[in-house]
This record gives C-alpha cells, structure tokens and sequence, in this order.
C-alpha cells in the first residue's frame, strides 16, 4: 500500500492566500523551474477567474469580459476566486478608464464581496445612465442577495433593496428610479399536518422528492417565485402573476426604458388543448409520457405587465419558442419589443395553420394594443443595433495557456496585455496538455485533451482516468472542461501520476452524425452506444502508444454523461478498474418512474420504447438499472442536492444487494455545477483520492480521511470477494 504526502490542502493554504489580490495590484511572484510544484485541488479552487456565470457554464467569453459605461469611458470588470481557508467565494469589481487600458493599469478595486452559498456575490452588473453608477446584485456570507449601487465619482456604495429574501433576477431603467425585482417566496410557516390533510393527502402531481421532504401542497404556485416593482424610495409593491402561469428562479423579466411595462416570460400549469397541435419537440416529448396531473411542464409563455394599470396579460397567445431561453428585446422608445415565439393557430386559413404549428417565429408586438407581425432576427436588430466600444477587452486562453485580459485599440489594433489574472501560476509544473485524435469502432474520428503528468517519461505505461462530457481546446481548465468540478479534477489527477483523458470532441461532424444514425433506433439511444465506442476508440489507441495500462484505467460521468458511461460499465467488454458517476441521467428504472416529467427523455435514450409490455424487454437488454449484474467495477457515486439524492439509488442498491463495492457520498447543499469551497473539496479531492486508491494502490496521509480510507479497504475486499466468485463461476 503506497501513501501520498501529507493532504496537499494543507500544504498549500499559505501559498494561495491573497491569489486574486495580486491579481489585481498586478504585483507577481515569480518561482525557479527547480521550485515548481504539482498543482493540487486547492490551486483549482483558488484560481481567479472571469466571474460570468454563462462563461462558467462553457459559454463564450466574447463580450462578457467588460461592462462599458454608456459613453464608453470607463469599463467594469467582475473576478471571482475560492478560498478554502474561509470557505467563501471572493468577488472583487475593479474599474479602468478607457483612455488609460492601453498603458496597463493597476486596476482601480471598487467593492468586494464574498459568498458562501452557491450565488454570485457580485452579480448582473449594469451601469446607469449617468456614466458614473454602477448596479448589481451583491451578497456577504450569512446575507441575502440585495441590489447596491456604486458611484465610481463619489466612492460610494449604497443599498437599494432590503427584501427579505433573496433576490433572484432584477431590472432597473436607465435612471435608476424604476427597481423590478424577482425574489423568493417567504418560507411557510410550520401547521399541524393533520389539520392541513384531515383527510390524507392526496397525491396528484407532486414531486416525490418533495413529498419525502414533507411538502405535500398540490398548489403549482407553492414555493414559485415572486414579483416586485419599486419606485423611487417607495416600499416595493407585488405585480400579481394569474394563477396559470408560474414563476422561478431564473425567469425572464426586462422592464422597459421608461419603465411602463415590463416583460416577463413564466411556464405554463396546464397546457391548453390547442397548444397540443404544436410540433415542438419538446412539447410533444413531454405529452408523450402522460406526465401525472398537476405536473408542470418547462414551457413558457411571454406575458406583459402595464404598470398603468398594474394588469399582467399574455403577449400572444401561444407558447415562447421552446428551443431557446425565452428573452425579450425593446425598441429604444419603449413602444414595441420582440421576442421569438409560436403564433396563434385560432383564425388563420388551413396552410398557415400547418406553417405555425411546425414553426417559430420572430415578431415585434406594438403596444399598448399587443399587435404582432413578422419580423426577422436581422431586421430587428437594425432597429436596435449592438453598441460599438472604443476598446476590445477581451479574455485569450487555451489549453495550455491560462486567462488572461487583454485590451486592444480597434482602429490601431494596438493590443496590450491589461490583467495576468493568476501570476501565482508561475509557482506551479502544468505538465504537458495536447491534443489526441483517435478512431472509434465504426471509423469516426474524435479529439480529446490528453492530460500527462509533470514528470512523465516516455514509455512507461500509466494508469488512465477518462473524464467525459465533452472538450473544447480554446478553453483553460483546471479541471478538463470549464470549471466543471462537480466530477472532474484533471490537473490535480496529472500531478498525481495519472494520465487523464477529456472527452470528447468530433473532429468531423458530417461524418460523426453520419455514423451515428447507425447505432440506435432513435438518436439519444445512437448517442449513448457512441459513446461507449468512443472510450473503447480511446483505450486502444493509448495502450497503441504504450502510453497506458490497460488494466488501470477509470472513468467518471456526470450529469449527462452519467447515462453514457452507466452503459459503458455494463455492456462493454473493456475492464474498467473504478469509476465515478456524479448526479445524473442514469437511463434507469427508478428514475423514470420517480421523475416523469423528464421519462421522455430516458425513454429515447433506450430505444424509445416506455418500460411497459413490449417495451419493457427493450429496457432489459439496455437500460443499464437492469443490467448491473454485469458491473464488476468499484463505484464511487456522488449526488448533489436533497432533490436529487434518489437519482443514483438504483445503483446503490443494485450494487449492495450483490455485495459489489460501492461508495455513496451526499453533498445536500452542493449545486449542480459544484461551487463552494469545501464542497469542491469533498468533491474533487474524494475524486483523486478514490482512484489513486484503485489505479496506483495509494492512500493519502491526511488524519482526517482515516474513516474514508478504512471505508474503501472494507469495500476491496468485497472486490476480492466478487473477483474470486466469477473465477469460480463457469464459463459459456
């Protein structure tokens, strides 16, 4: 049994101390080549980065960099980094003056804020019109996300909200005078359950998780969001939502510029009959399923408040488009706006009937009337035409180069670099990230991120984690795919002496999509078989290189890709040494029954078929929940949140009731995309942790993972124990 060094958090706490206020003074500290060090868990957790949420999710940095002042003259900038000594999210704002972004200035810090929840602690900045005024969302540990503004002239921070809970989403006219905010349900006050069901309760599409948690209310407006417009100093006022529609945490509202009306996009109770003629892929998957009463469907319809009159009505009556975020667009003088939607099917002729029911559209709708017509995408945005900076800020990274912030002059092209966010970098052995191109079974080609440790030497054979989900090679990650740490760790597993492989991308997508048709009976359940072709594709070309051992390799799934390596794990005939799946699709029995809303989707994903009659013998030869007698990897699973905690519980017990090794981890506060500190932690570490465990035989020495270790030892005998039966067992 080999042992790592002492926990490298604890070696590194000292280090990462004050990362991102160096970032900001712009004052490095540089390290000789013979000083670096491996990079650990914490160093991902301390990394600063560009605080955009659609960045963070794997979206495009392009115009998300800076946030420009109305006259151009000054530009904002939102930084976020961990830190795992508080257990806190640190923000920081910082300004630059336009005139001064070509000279590299040290940065002007504004305000800082930390978080200790899975919200932004600096948020949705905006800029007033007075080009001197800077708005969003804040929040400090133990605190309630609140609206602030600054005033860079002045050097003042000012509270404009003080809502008793949190504030989800908010908009607020150029002025500043008009406050339209989205917030969260005051929490229920505790009554005798008896006296709310004196006859029982009856269940009639209510969640199952909410159920086990003891919420039973079948009103579809119970734990929705709600909605609030204040004006000036006044006390903020509710804008009632109808009973048919129904609010979250991240639904669209966009006041418009002089504040009159506000748009706001909500999902829908119950689908009217009519809308059941649209052939959105979406809707229809979900009629499909014959969901149980009461169960409310993702579709959204776009509704117009009047602040007139305080009266909420639909736009037009038809779902938003349901391949996109519903989101709306106002002409500058308030008196139309556009947004893509279905159309109406009642009192057309019988060819645009068919042409509305198969297609959306873009349309502008006049006010106060609610008259729409046609519109292009195009023709609109020449309205409204997208506002030309005088300076491009822009974050440049790639695979092996970490983010940095440059500035460029576009009429000069002048480029500078304006902020090293992580001059601590310089302290740390990367290793060597390239770009791999392999063959799957049927021929396609696919690329991935081959991830090798710093001291890799050619020729020896390596143990092996593949990490899936997807790669990009534009991005820098710590992890192997954005900052997607709920399952990934792959700089902290290189540093480990292990190679990890990213995957995957298509290097032709023609000729991926071509191959992929033929696979499955539907495209999900082709989906699903191609990927299990491509970790085969991916193992043989590695072992091909002598780069790997093929009898140490693992693999981890998380949220989608739970499903694809579910299935690699039971219908390959590769040997996976251990595995991870993390809060995801499974493809399972349970899920589908205890989830229906989303049944659907799992039903494609094995054929298409629902597990009922015929269909259900399709579901025993693909469904991984059905085939777990052909599991013979150890299993480390991780859910996130108490909604979700029944996602894996197929697995777990499937696998217990054979005495199979299995590890169960529940982090009941973690967000999907892991966020706080020490979750990431838990998540991450436990990672490296559990297959350096079964890869390389090692244990950390770390006195606070005595249990876990004791835990896993009891779990390789059930192993030994497994291995020892099926030698025994006779051979077909």
């Amino acid at each position: 049994m080999g042992l790592k060094g002492s926990s490298p958090l604890a070696r590194i706490l000292v280090l990462t101390a004050g990362i991102l206020a160096t970032a900001v003074s712009g004052e490095p500290r540089y390290a000789s080549a013979e000083s670096k060090r491996p990079v650990t868990v914490a160093d991902a957790i301390e990394m600063a980065r560009l605080a955009d949420p659609v960045y963070r999710n794997g979206g495009d940095s392009k115009g998300r960099v800076a946030h420009f002042s109305p006259n151009g003259k000054r530009f904002v900038i939102v930084l976020r980094k961990g830190s795992v000594r508080k257990d806190t999210n640190e923000y920081s704002l910082v300004l630059y003056r336009t005139a001064d972004a070509l000279r590299s200035p040290k940065p002007d810090l504004l305000v800082t804020m930390s978080s200790t929840s899975n919200r932004d602690a600096i948020g949705m900045v905006r800029w007033l019109a007075d080009n001197e005024t800077v708005v969003f969302l804040g929040e400090n540990p133990g605190g309630r996300p609140q609206l602030y503004s600054f005033n860079v002239r002045a050097r003042r921070l000012r509270k404009l909200t003080n809502h008793p809970t949190v504030i989800a989403e908010y908009e607020i006219t150029p002025d500043g005078r008009e406050i339209l905010f989205l917030a969260d349900p005051p929490p229920e006050k505790p009554e005798a359950k008896e006296k709310i069901h004196p006859q029982g309760v009856v269940i009639q599409g209510q969640r199952l998780t909410d159920i086990l948690v003891g919420d039973y209310s079948r009103n579809p407006s119970s734990g929705a969001e709600q909605l609030f417009i204040q004006r000036g100093e006044q006390a903020p006022t509710a804008v009632r939502i109808a009973t048919g529609h129904r609010l979250f945490d991240n639904s669209w509202i966009s006041l418009s510029p002089d504040g009159r009306y506000a748009a706001i996009c909500a999902y829908v109770h119950d689908l009217p009959e009519s809308w059941h003629k649209y052939k959105s892929a979406y809707m229809q998957d979900f009629l499909a399923t014959n969901p149980p009463q009461g169960s409310i469907p993702q579709i959204e319809q776009a509704l117009l408040w009047d602040g007139n009159d305080g009266s909420v009505h639909p736009l037009i009556d038809a779902p938003a488009a349901t391949n996109i975020f519903c989101e709306t667009q106002w002409a500058a003088d308030a008196k139309s706006l556009a947004f893509q939607t279905y159309l109406p099917l009642k009192g057309v002729d019988p060819p645009e009937r068919e042409a509305r029911e198969s297609n959306d559209y873009w349309v502008e709708v006049s006010l106060p009337s609610r008259e729409f017509h046609r519109v292009s995408k195009e023709e609109w945005q020449k309205k409204k035409p997208e506002p030309i900076w005088p300076m491009e800020v822009s974050l440049e990274e790639d695979l092996n180069d970490p983010p940095k912030i440059y500035v460029a002059d576009p009429e000069s092209k002048r480029k500078e670099l304006l902020l090293d966010l992580n001059p601590q970098f310089s302290e740390l052995d990367f290793g060597r990230t390239e770009v791999i191109i392999w063959t799957a079974a049927d021929g396609t080609e696919l690329t991935g991120g081959l991830y090798l440790p710093p001291d890799y030497v050619p020729g020896k054979r390596y143990p092996l984690v593949i990490q899936t989900h997807g790669f990009t090679s534009k991005r820098f990650s710590m992890d192997g795919l954005n900052e997607w740490s709920s399952a990934f760790a792959a700089r902290p597993l290189a540093s480990a002496g292990i190679v990890v492989l990213q995957a995957y991308g298509r290097k032709d997508g023609e000729q991926y999509t071509k191959n992929e048709k033929r696979l499955g009976t539907t495209p999900e359940q082709a989906r699903v078989r191609m990927e299990k072709q491509a970790y085969e594709g991916a193992i043989d070309a590695l072992a091909e290189r002598g780069l790997i051992d093929r009898d140490r390799v693992g693999i981890v799934g998380w949220s989608r890709s739970v499903c694809f390596v579910a299935y690699t794990l039971t219908h390959s005939q590769y040997s996976f040494a251990a595995a991870s799946l993390v809060e995801g699709v499974d493809c399972g029995y349970f899920q589908e029954i205890a989830f229906p809303t989303t049944a659907w989707d799992i039903n494609k994903m094995n054929g298409g078929a629902v597990p009922l009659g015929e269909g259900l013998q399709e579901w025993f030869k693909e469904s991984p929940g059905f085939n777990l007698d052909k599991v013979h990897t150890p299993v480390r699973l991780l859910e996130l949140k108490t909604d979700t905690v029944l996602g894996l519980w197929e697995w777990y017990v499937g696998l217990s009731f054979q005495r199979k090794p299995v590890d169960f981890v529940f982090l009941p506060a973690a967000d999907h995309f892991v966020n706080r500190p020490w979750e990431r932690v838990v998540a991450q570490e436990g990672l490296v942790d559990w297959f350096c465990f079964w890869l390389k035989d090692e244990e950390d020495r770390d006195a606070a993972k005595v249990e876990q270790y004791a835990r896993w030892r009891e779990l390789r005998k059930q192993a030994q124990a497994s291995a020892q039966i099926r030698s025994r067992a006779p051979r077909n």
